[in-house]
């Protein structure tokens, strides 16, 4: 009746441990998922934002194409896109429905107002234009009141793209680290049932259940999230125990996949965040370079920059570079970059030519095992290529990789554009 007893407290106190291990990874899990979609959702907001501004943009693009033209095609497209296709509405209502703060919608809130209130002063410019004085309508929408009103416009959206940036990242942070507490405290209910199993069995089964659970425990107790779980394979006899271990063998591995995971998704995020800084493309290609650089261990990297036209590359910098190649153009088309700016595709090339590039260094320059190539594309419309070299090859981490922080480059570039105007 006794060994009964201790055995039914056994498997009750177990199946607590596996209940709450099972909840501490779903935990882990959900806010694993919860750091995911709030980087997608920071990629949603930012690019909602900036149809917010592009909307606005082609309002103001319209009413001065008129002005100079006296042209009313112009007159018919500022109204199909202020009635019609209501850019500015949507990009409004997408965001929020992200889940945007109060303040931060009353930012995006002032700068649709703020739109709105340009409008009114854009209409006196095609009254003017439809009157025949298309000098009263040029000075309306080239004069320092129209740029105050547009200013006033960007300012609330810049504003808002900071604000948001700043807290969804401390979000992706914050998930972050709930994960790692819901992962350790799992992988301490894995131990916990070990225990609770070597101490109640012991002295009831010591030839089949002392034995392989002292064997266990020494695996285990070397076991740690950086650690290969190699050992546990020896606990394969077909007994409880062995089953025990495939399962701890397993959990160790998701836990290393995830912890992986949460890695390099913050460290993109983080060099998002970088990028997002740079006030020109000078810094920008510094900060790029630098972080990828550390990120994807490469040792040659360039940046080029698509020209207006949408006909050649200038080449802005890079890592590794001499620096009379700054300033250099590529038309598109013209080898491996231009082509990659034509086709609007990535290039990964193994092994590169020796004549193709050298990575240049005090003593001379060595040939690369790999390059990557990789356009900067946003919304369609390629505003740059990026030209990467390694003396290891890129698997599909990295070209994931640098798929995402092309995505951030291309915003990047694509708001310092907005700047300069």
């Amino acid at each position: 009746m006794q060994i009964k007893i201790i055995n039914q407290w056994i498997t009750v106190v177990f199946s607590l441990l596996a209940v709450i291990t099972f909840i501490s990874l779903f935990l882990a899990n959900f806010y694993l998922n919860a750091q995911i979609n709030t980087l997608i959702k920071q990629r949603e907001s930012l690019d909602l934002a900036h149809k917010l501004s592009a909307g606005s943009d082609g309002l103001s693009n319209a009413v001065r194409a008129y002005a100079a033209t006296g042209d009313s095609s112009y007159e018919k497209l500022f109204i199909k896109e202020a009635t019609v296709y209501k850019h500015r509405d949507k990009a409004v209502y997408g965001l929020r429905n992200l889940g945007a703060t109060p303040e931060e919608l009353g930012l995006i809130e002032m700068a649709k107002r703020n739109s709105d209130n340009l409008i009114n002063l854009e209409a006196r410019a095609f009254e003017a234009g439809r009157a025949g004085n298309l000098e009263l309508a040029r000075n309306l929408v080239y004069g320092p009141t129209y740029l105050s009103e547009k200013e006033r416009i960007m300012a609330p959206i810049q504003g808002f793209q900071k604000k948001i940036e700043l807290r969804l990242l401390e979000e992706v942070k914050q998930a972050g680290w709930r994960t790692n507490a819901s992962l350790v405290f799992a992988f301490f209910m894995v131990f916990t049932m070990v225990f609770v199993v070597i101490v109640g069995q012991v002295f009831f089964y010591s030839r089949r259940v002392v034995s392989p659970l002292v064997r266990l425990n020494e695996a285990v107790s070397q076991l740690t999230i950086q650690e290969k779980a190699d050992e546990l394979f020896t606990f394969d006899d077909g007994s409880e125990i062995s089953v025990l271990a495939q399962s701890i063998k397993y959990f160790h591995q998701n836990a290393l996949l995830a912890a992986e995971l949460q890695q390099f998704r913050l460290r993109i995020a983080e060099i998002t965040v970088e990028l997002y800084k740079a006030q020109d493309l000078a810094t920008l290609t510094q900060t790029a370079m630098n972080q990828i650089s550390l990120f994807l261990d490469v040792h040659h990297g360039l940046l080029y920059v698509a020209d207006e036209e949408g006909q050649c590359l200038n080449l802005i910098g890079g890592y590794g570079l001499p620096i009379d190649q700054v300033g250099r153009k590529v038309l598109f088309g013209e080898g491996l970059v231009g082509q990659c700016a034509l086709s609007k595709a990535p290039i990964h090339m193994n092994n590169p030519p020796e004549n193709y590039i050298k990575i240049a260094s005090a003593t001379g320059g060595a040939v690369p095992a790999c390059v990557l190539i990789h356009p900067l594309i946003l919304n369609n419309h390629l505003l740059g290529v990026i030209e990467l070299a390694a003396f290891r090859q890129f698997n599909e981490n990295d070209q994931m990789a640098l798929a995402e922080i092309s995505l951030a480059l291309a915003m990047s570039i694509e708001i310092l554009s907005h700047k300069a105007v």
